[in-house]
């Protein structure tokens, strides 16, 4: 039996000059029905579509802003998903109450508001944004689903933890560029192999791609850790069919094989949680894992020491 799937990722052009909101949203919708034309199931775009680029001084506030006009953003992505009967994941600010959160929104087929996962681990200098504290795996006529955020993917606990609520597709909006690219691609799949599910990455992208441009990319990952759609270090959408009942065979034979037929069974089904004591205990102090003498180096200038970057380059470089 098979589940075949269809699931395109974005990577969105981000212009070296300083950009407006309206800008953005007019790529983003573009980019959406770009991706409509490949009749996907799924549709990711990437984290802060709407934000990213835009002036640096007033920055907090434009988060703010587009914060209140979460309904006004995501219509005509409610409408697009309606139009075509296909779910569409954006990631933005959104106002949950009294406080701003990092959204990743899963927008079903009829155009209605599935749910929302809200980005747990924020990056250094987010400031202005209350993380979530909640996993929420969704159910839909396409699979089980779920979302994490940018520095989430630097935390194995969360894929884990989908993985173990059933989810079979974990999508991942970004607009890290690194620390490096390997960085991010060997985390992601990773994160796939480990839970032996389909990771699915949106991204920024300039042009031309030259060192100081955004290097990030789209890409739909497998169980194998292998890439199955990619853009490259460029703009555009990365389209991939993938089998969700497809399971990859491994070593054991005999009855073993019986009770752990693939490796997803062998990877989550020999855990040990009762000695993952230390994942969980808040008792463990910083002194014990902190680097004693943390000495940083500017690779392009010698021996001297790195300046801190400001708060909104560092939300910009790893969001």
């Amino acid at each position: 039996m098979s589940r075949n799937v269809r699931i395109s990722a974005i990577s969105l052009y981000l212009p070296s000059r300083i950009v407006t909101v309206e800008e953005n949203l007019v790529r983003a919708y573009a980019a959406v029905r770009q991706a409509l034309a490949e009749k996907p199931d799924f549709i990711l775009l990437p984290e802060f579509f709407a934000t990213l680029g835009t002036d640096s001084e007033r920055y907090a506030q434009t988060v703010v802003e587009c914060a209140d006009r979460w309904v006004e953003i995501n219509a005509p992505f409610q409408e697009m998903a309606r139009d075509a009967n296909c779910y569409i994941i954006p990631c933005g600010p959104l106002h949950d109450g009294r406080v701003v959160r990092n959204a990743a929104t899963l927008i079903g087929r009829n155009g209605d508001v599935v749910g929302h996962y809200f980005k747990t681990h924020l990056a250094p200098g987010e400031s202005g944004i209350k993380p979530g504290d909640g996993y929420p795996v969704f159910e839909t006529d396409r699979g089980r689903v779920a979302m994490m955020i940018c520095m989430d993917i630097h935390y194995p606990e969360i894929a884990r933890i989908y993985a173990l609520q059933g989810a079979e597709i974990l999508f991942w909006p970004t607009m890290s560029w690194g620390p490096t690219d390997r960085f991010l691609t060997v985390l992601l799949a990773a994160r796939a192999m480990d839970n032996q599910i389909y990771c699915v990455h949106a991204n920024f992208a300039g042009l031309p791609h030259l060192p100081g441009k955004p290097r990030g990319r789209a890409c739909v990952v497998g169980p194998d850790g292998e890439i199955r759609a990619d853009t490259g270090h460029r703009p555009g959408i990365a389209t991939a069919t993938v089998d969700l009942d497809e399971g990859y065979e491994y070593w054991v034979k005999g009855d073993l094989k019986k009770r752990l037929p693939t490796l997803k069974e062998c990877m989550l089904g020999l855990r040990r949680p009762d000695t993952y004591g230390d994942l969980v205990s808040q008792e463990i102090p910083w002194s014990r894992w902190q680097v004693q003498n943390p000495i940083l180096v500017d690779p392009g200038n010698g021996d001297a020491t790195m300046e801190p970057a400001p708060d909104y380059l560092l939300s910009l470089g790893h969001g």
